[in-house]
C-alpha cells in the first residue's frame, strides 16, 4: 500500500491509497465471496450462483461495496502511516477498480493545530454582588403593585399611575384620520370604550401621560404623538399624530399595606417578607456574577486564539441549534413563517455560532490536557472555566 495525503485548507485532507495487485485481489474475492454467500437468483440455489453470473447482475453493487471494503480494510492504516489524526471521513472519490491495481483518495476533516492562548492570570474583575436596600424596596413596591386590587373610582377622582381607565379616542395624522392612512391600523387609529391601564408600555405613551390627572367625563384634544421609526404600521413610521382622547371611565388601583402584602404573599410578617426578598435577590446577583465571570473568561480565551476548525463538526452542531431553534418555536407558537423570511440570516448566525462552540471546545480540551483536568463531556467544560478563574487576576 502506497499513501500520500494533500492539504485542502480549513482542516480538510485528501488521503489517497495506492493498493498492488495482492492488495486489492484480496478484497476483491473476499467481497465476491460474500455475494456468493447471500445472492439470490432464479434457477440458482442460494451460495450456488456462479460468479461470473454474480459479476453480471450485480456489477454496480460489487463495485460499490468492493470501494467501501477497502476503505473499511486499509483506511485505519493509511490514517496512521501518513500520522493523520482523523476527525470525520468525509466522503471517497477517484477509485480506480479497473486496472491490475486499484486506489482511492478519501476526503478527510483533521484535528486544528494551534498554539495554545495564555489562560492563566487573565485579568477578570469582580463585580460588586451587593443588594442595595432601595433595590430591594423596589422589588417590594413591584410585589406590592402584583396584588394590587381595584375599585371604582369615586366622582372627582384623579386617574393615576397604575389605574384602570375606560377611553375613548380617535387620532389624525397630517389632518386625515389614521385609518384613512392606514385601514389595518385600527388599534391606533381610534377606540372607543377601549380600557388600558396607565402603565409603561400598555398603549401609546404620550395618551397615558396625557390621561394622568383626568376625571371621568374630561376630553383633551390635541394630545400629540410620535410614532416610532421602526415597528410602526405601515405608513405611519415616524408620523406626528394629534388625538382627541375622552376619559370615560375610572378603575381605581388599591396596593395593599404592608401587613396585607405579608399575608398575601404567605410570608410571617413583613419583615420577613423583605428578608426573603433580600436573600433571593442576593442569590440570584451572585448567580449572575457568576455567569457573567464565566462568559467573561470564555471571551477572553477566545479573543486570545483564531483557527480554522472541521466543517463536518461546524455542520453538526448548527444542524443542533437549528433543530433545537425550531423545536422552541413550535412550542412556542412562532409562526413558520418567520423563519422563511429570515432563513438566511439565522442560518448565517447559527453558522458562526456553531463555529465558535466547536473552537472553544477545542480550548477547553488543550487547557484541560495541559493541566491534567480529568472529567466527563459534560463536565469538562465547566471544570476548565473553573480553573480559570481560579488563576486570573482580579
Amino acid at each position: 500500500m502506497k499513501t500520500s495525503k494533500k492539504n485542502q485548507g480549513k482542516c480538510r485532507i485528501e488521503l489517497k491509497v495506492e493498493l498492488d495487485a495482492a492488495e486489492k485481489g484480496e478484497v476483491v474475492k473476499s467481497v465476491e465471496r460474500e455475494f456468493v454467500r447471500e445472492a439470490q437468483l432464479p434457477g440458482f440455489r442460494k451460495g450456488k450462483v456462479p460468479i461470473e453470473v454474480i459479476r453480471k447482475n450485480f456489477a454496480g453493487a460489487l463495485r460499490q461495496e468492493t470501494v467501501a471494503a477497502m476503505v473499511r480494510k486499509f483506511h485505519p492504516e493509511a490514517l496512521k502511516a501518513e500520522g493523520v489524526d482523523e476527525v470525520a471521513l468525509v466522503g471517497v472519490k477517484e477509485f480506480d477498480l479497473d486496472g491490475e491495481c486499484g486506489s482511492y483518495t478519501a476526503v478527510v476533516d483533521v484535528r486544528p493545530e494551534f498554539k495554545l492562548p495564555t489562560y492563566k492570570g487573565l485579568k477578570i474583575a469582580d463585580a460588586d454582588a451587593t443588594v442595595k436596600d432601595s433595590e430591594v424596596d423596589e422589588r417590594i413596591d413591584q410585589l406590592r403593585a402584583a396584588y394590587a386590587t381595584f375599585e371604582d373610582g369615586k366622582e372627582g377622582d384623579a386617574a393615576a399611575e397604575g389605574d384602570y381607565v375606560q377611553i375613548d379616542y380617535e387620532g389624525t395624522v397630517g389632518g386625515k384620520k389614521i385609518l384613512e392612512v392606514n385601514p389595518e391600523a385600527k388599534i391606533v387609529a381610534e377606540g372607543k370604550g377601549f380600557w388600558t391601564q396607565l402603565e409603561e408600555g400598555r398603549f401609546l405613551p404620550e395618551i397615558l401621560d396625557a390621561l394622568k390627572g383626568m376625571k371621568a367625563g374630561e376630553t383633551k384634544e390635541k394630545v400629540a404623538a410620535k410614532f416610532a421609526k421602526e415597528g410602526a404600521p405601515e405608513g405611519l413610521a415616524g408620523a406626528k399624530a394629534v388625538y382627541t382622547v375622552t376619559l370615560k371611565m375610572l378603575r381605581r388601583r388599591v396596593l395593599p399595606d404592608d401587613a396585607t402584602l405579608a399575608e398575601k404573599a404567605k410570608a410571617e410578617s413583613f419583615e420577613k417578607l423583605k428578608s426573603t426578598v433580600r436573600e433571593s435577590m442576593e442569590r440570584a446577583r451572585v448567580e449572575g456574577e457568576k455567569r457573567r465571570r464565566e462568559d467573561e473568561a470564555v471571551e477572553l480565551l477566545l479573543k486570545k486564539v483564531d483557527f480554522d476548525v472541521p466543517q463536518t463538526q461546524v455542520d453538526s452542531v448548527m444542524q443542533g441549534m437549528l433543530s433545537e431553534m425550531a423545536q422552541r418555536a413550535q412550542l412556542s407558537g412562532l409562526d413558520a413563517s418567520y423563519f422563511e423570511q429570515n432563513a438566511e440570516k439565522i442560518r448565517k448566525d447559527a453558522a458562526e455560532n456553531a463555529e465558535r462552540q466547536v473552537r472553544l471546545w477545542y480550548v477547553i480540551e488543550a487547557i484541560a490536557k495541559a493541566e491534567n483536568i480529568e472529567a466527563d463531556d459534560k463536565e469538562i467544560g465547566p471544570k476548565v472555566v473553573e480553573f480559570v478563574l481560579e488563576n486570573a487576576k482580579k
